[in-house]
C-alpha cells in the first residue's frame, strides 16, 4: 500500500515540475480598466464601487464634464529583461471620419513574478480629437515585436464597414 502512495507522489510531481516551465516566461496583460476623467482628474468621487460606476456612466453620457481617458492596465513580465519593451494604446473615436489614434509609453524592462498597475492617461488634445471611445487595444511589445494583445470586444469590427446604399 506505501509502494502504490509513493508511486502517486512521484508522479504528481513529475508532471507538476514539466507543466511549470511550459508556463514559465510571457508578457500578459490581465486586466484593462479604461476610467473617463471628470476636469479635476478623478474618475470616483468615493472608493466606492457603485459610486465609480456611477460616476463613469455620468462622465460618459455628459462628455463637457469629462476631461480625458485614463488606462489601468494589470500586466506582468515574466520572461527575461526586456530592453525596449513599451506599451501601446490604440484607439477609435465615436467620430467616422476619424482614423485609429496610438500612442505609447516605455515599460520597465525587468522581469518580475508580480503583476503591475500601469496607469496611462490620454492626452486631453488627442481625447478631444476622437470624441469618445467606441473601441481599444492595448499591446506590450518588443520594439516593433507585439508580444501580447488586449482588445475591447468592438475592436475585432471592421471600422471601414461596406456602405449598403451600393
Amino acid at each position: 500500500m506505501k509502494t502504490k502512495a509513493w508511486h502517486f507522489y512521484a508522479v504528481f510531481l513529475i508532471v507538476l515540475f514539466l507543466a511549470l516551465p511550459a508556463n514559465a516566461g510571457s508578457v500578459k496583460v490581465y486586466k484593462v480598466l479604461p476610467h473617463y476623467l471628470d476636469k479635476e482628474g478623478r474618475h470616483t468621487l468615493s472608493p466606492s464601487l457603485f459610486e465609480r460606476d456611477r460616476y463613469q456612466a455620468l462622465l460618459k453620457t455628459t462628455p463637457q464634464k469629462c476631461s480625458t481617458v485614463r488606462f489601468d492596465v494589470l500586466w506582468r513580465n515574466t520572461t527575461a529583461n526586456i530592453e525596449n519593451l513599451n506599451i501601446s494604446i490604440e484607439i477609435r473615436g465615436t467620430k467616422q471620419s476619424e482614423k485609429t489614434v496610438s500612442f505609447s509609453e516605455k515599460l520597465p524592462s525587468k522581469r518580475s513574478i508580480w503583476s503591475k498597475w500601469k496607469k496611462i492617461t490620454i492626452p486631453e488634445e488627442i481625447f478631444l480629437q476622437v470624441e469618445g471611445i467606441s473601441a481599444w487595444r492595448v499591446m506590450i511589445r518588443d520594439g516593433e515585436t507585439v508580444l501580447c494583445e488586449y482588445c475591447s470586444f468592438l475592436w475585432e469590427m471592421n471600422p471601414e464597414a461596406d456602405n449598403l446604399d451600393k
